[in-house]
């Protein structure tokens, strides 16, 4: 017998939280920019994360989801993953730092114009920890740790909003860029912190390639989630390849807000793939049937589905009593710019979760194919519409891809898993008392049960 699995929308009630840290203390830094320097400012802060975030992106090679992959399905002890994963990190993290200055220098005169290199510096030293960090929060996921992966997120979101908001009234942009391996030094030492307990209460037999395992997986989904890079940032790059960075500081606030309608569902996204891997193996071991494990991944599709309506009345509200309020009127296209993003940002939420549930089933290649096709035609519109529309064509390509991908990953998961639509797709009364449930859980909840 499989040992008992915890509540799953207890692990996603815990990852909202999460998810909204990094949005929380990013939305402050850049209301705190604004009022400081200006959207030019704001924009340049912008395209420094992005650098940082690509370049993570590119060097960690994805092995992330393949820790993930291989912890939950009881092959690879914490310890074990642990020690590897963090000596992994920083070899990546050194490289990164040495390819990301490369290509900042590359692109100085164009994309990142008008921003000094020592900032560039101090941003890519934030990378074998933020790698550390996160290869750590994968771990946690695997096992289901839900309290320990909020407090290790939350730690590194709040280092980031004290450090980074708190300098960057007294010293502008450079304070607020000195927050970021503030920020991924706290998150890679309190990983060690939760992983060091944990490590006593895991242990597999034989753990002789595990790695290269993990690394095989994972460049699976690493190659899809490069792909995904094209259609999350080449909008704000090439953006500031063509306008000025006051209209990447406007259009980049629209991002941020919008980004909100992204927090339920990958909320959920974040638990249901370790779920969905053990799962799949529960049924190939016959400690449950297939029906059992398509009925959890139909439910947290249709979950996501449910949410999005809630989501798009907060966002509305943010854009509209938000910007105005926090950002001034220097801000006000950011409010149409939104409410354009915002029908492709709340389809690429559910898209999220299908891509989460295929890839948890063991199929990563999926995610791969759907993420081509989606950077091409991103390539196409953006090229497209950015030049000639600035921020306005931006926001336009981008609502139209991510809504384009989101069709594809519906495609995927009916391939990959079989459920039918209707199943999978139209919230059940019984879906809404899940949230009754769940209050009730949160009353009588005790870490770790």
């Amino acid at each position: 017998m499989s040992a008992k699995r915890r509540h799953l929308g207890a692990g996603a009630a815990l990852s909202v939280v999460v998810q909204g840290g990094p949005l929380a203390a990013g939305a402050v830094l850049s209301v705190v920019l604004a009022r400081t320097i200006g959207p030019s400012g704001n924009g340049r802060f912008a395209l420094l994360v992005t650098l940082s975030g690509l370049t993570v992106m590119v060097v960690s090679l994805g092995l992330a989801s393949g820790i993930t992959y291989e912890v939950s399905r009881a092959r690879w002890s914490v310890r074990g993953a642990a020690r590897t994963s963090y000596a992994a990190g920083l070899v990546l993290g050194l490289v990164g730092f040495i390819g990301g200055l490369a290509l900042f220098w590359l692109l100085h005169d164009s994309v990142f114009h008008g921003i000094s290199t020592w900032l560039a510096v101090v941003t890519l030293a934030s990378l074998p920890p933020v790698i550390a960090y996160q290869f750590a929060d994968s771990i946690l996921l695997a096992r289901e740790r839900y309290e320990g992966y909020a407090a290790l997120e939350l730690a590194h979101s709040l280092t980031l909003l004290i450090i980074g908001a708190g300098l960057a009234l007294a010293y502008g942009l450079g304070g607020a860029v000195i927050g970021l391996p503030a920020a991924a030094l706290v998150g890679s030492a309190m990983g060690v912190v939760l992983l060091v307990p944990e490590a006593r209460r895991s242990s597999v037999v034989d753990e002789s390639g595990l790695l290269r395992r993990a690394l095989r997986f994972g460049l699976q989904s690493w190659g899809a989630n490069l792909l995904q890079q094209v259609n999350y940032r080449f909008d704000l790059l090439i953006l500031a390849a063509y306008a000025t960075t006051r209209d990447v500081g406007v259009y980049s606030v629209a991002l941020t807000l919008t980004a909100v309608a992204w927090v339920l569902p990958q909320a959920l996204q974040t638990v249901l793939f370790p779920r969905a891997a053990s799962l799949d193996e529960a049924a190939l071991a016959g400690e449950i049937t297939a029906e059992e494990s398509d009925a959890a991944l139909a439910k947290a599709v249709r979950h996501g589905v449910l949410l999005t309506l809630p989501t798009a009345l907060i966002i509305s509200v943010l854009l509209v009593v938000a910007v105005p309020l926090l950002y001034g009127s220097k801000f006000h296209q950011t409010i149409w710019l939104g409410f354009i993003l915002l029908p492709g940002t709340l389809l690429v939420g559910v898209g999220k979760i299908l891509g989460s549930a295929v890839t948890g089933r063991g199929y990563p290649r999926y995610a791969l194919y759907g993420s081509a096709a989606s950077a091409a035609a991103a390539l196409a519109l953006y090229f497209g519409l950015i030049p000639p529309f600035h921020a306005w064509g931006a926001a336009t390509a981008s609502s139209l891809v991510y809504a384009f991908g989101a069709l594809l990953g519906v495609s995927f998961f009916r391939r990959v898993t079989g459920i039918r639509l209707k199943q999978a797709f139209v919230p059940r009364s019984e879906d809404v008392g899940d949230y009754v449930g769940l209050m009730r859980l949160a009353r009588a909840w005790r870490p770790g049960r």
